[in-house]
């Protein structure tokens, strides 16, 4: 499918995501609207019914109006004289002891009732009832608890639908991650798979020069060999990509020389790389084909990045609450908002390359080794560091 086309898709899957749960959030907000107006009226009823229980005659019939006052079952209601004595109260629960599941006493109501006056003031939610020129009483509502909890109805809908997004989003991620990780894993087994025919075959014939009687040949064949069992090592490694490796425990003081000596040698006379080793062994649980590969790839990415007549390149191993390895340059420099994305697969600077050098040596050590990496610091045209912790 056109990449294009993918990207129009999901815009659109987007904006269609955007649009029902706007829709959504406007409907239920009128809903709410609707019967809060709806309680407001049969308030309005309440009231009227009330002012006609207070003002009847002794022998009128106010059954009605009776029935009209018991129909309300859920709408909180209080009244009050002028100067805010409580005169009675219907359906009140006090948010606080409803949580805590106590009963509370009609002065604990009548407390709370009086805090809720200036608020519902303030809300409209009252009601003035004449009873004569100078006498006034107020009836104070409230919304009823299903109105209330239809106020956070929407809101919580919508963090359901963002977790539910969510869930999908990392669903489609992990299925994207897994299937680049069966590439990986086909790319490296393949890889060395065709390595290994080419292998046996210079091996046979590094044989035969060895056992030249010329004694040039011989030593050719002596250096060719040492080619040859690099090819094996790298065709070693590739193997491992994809499988449990197997961890075993090493003084990372030998793999350290032992990378610096062999990276020294093929490196360029303009380029030092040097190491600093505690004296004291620094153990650690390692697969060491891989983690030699993962100094030799930070090298190398140093080397890619040099710009100055004379490359350093310093190795520093130590042992604090952690084991840390340390890869210092004075190359290019990274910029600090590229720091996280160089380790992402096809991200690279070079004219030439895949740009996986880094993904893969990410993947060594955080996923086979349990460890972290990470640009402890860089500045762009003084060089950079980066980090392993085991």
């Amino acid at each position: 499918m056109n990449i294009h086309f993918k990207h129009s898709l999901q815009w659109v899957f987007l904006s269609l995501s955007v649009i029902l749960i706007s829709l959504f959030l406007y409907f239920s907000n009128e809903l709410v609207k609707s019967l809060g107006k709806e309680e407001t009226e049969k308030m309005a009823l309440w009231a009227n019914a009330y002012q006609q229980l207070i003002l009847a005659e002794d022998d009128a019939d106010m059954s009605m109006q009776w029935e009209v006052i018991r129909s309300n079952t859920t709408i909180p209601v209080f009244y009050t004289e002028t100067d805010g004595q409580m005169l009675g109260f219907k359906n009140i629960q006090i948010p606080f002891y409803q949580q805590l599941g106590k009963q509370f006493s009609t002065e604990d109501t009548i407390a709370y009732l009086q805090q809720q006056i200036p608020l519902l003031q303030s809300k409209g939610s009252y009601f003035e009832i004449c009873i004569a020129d100078d006498w006034k009483q107020y009836l104070y509502y409230d919304d009823s608890i299903l109105l209330q909890q239809l106020h956070y109805y929407p809101y919580v809908q919508l963090m359901a639908i963002i977790v539910l997004l969510l869930l999908l989003y990392y669903m489609v991620l992990s299925r994207k991650q897994s299937e680049q990780n069966r590439v990986w894993v086909g790319l490296s087994k393949e890889t060395a798979h065709q390595l290994g025919t080419p292998i046996q075959s210079l091996m046979g014939w590094v044989e035969l020069l060895r056992n030249s009687e010329q004694p040039d040949i011989q030593n050719m064949g002596e250096e060719m060999d040492k080619d040859v069992q690099r090819l094996r090592l790298v065709a070693d490694r590739f193997s491992k990509i994809g499988s449990e490796p197997i961890l075993e425990k090493a003084d990372l003081r030998n793999v350290v020389r032992n990378v610096t000596e062999y990276m020294q040698k093929r490196a360029s006379q303009n380029i030092s790389i040097t190491a600093a080793l505690p004296d004291n062994p620094v153990e650690a649980y390692i697969c060491e084909p891989l983690f030699a590969w993962v100094i030799e790839n930070l090298c190398k990415n140093a080397i890619d990045a040099q710009d100055k007549p004379k490359e350093q390149i310093h190795i520093v191993l130590k042992q604090e609450n952690k084991v840390v390895l340390e890869v210092i340059d004075n190359g290019k420099g990274i910029a600090k908002n590229q720091w996280k994305k160089i380790f992402s697969a096809g991200y690279t600077t070079k004219k030439r390359g895949w740009g996986l050098g880094l993904t893969l040596v990410k993947r060594i050590v955080e996923e086979y080794h349990h460890g972290h990496i990470f640009v402890k610091s860089s500045t762009v045209g003084q060089g950079s560091t980066f980090r392993i912790e085991l």
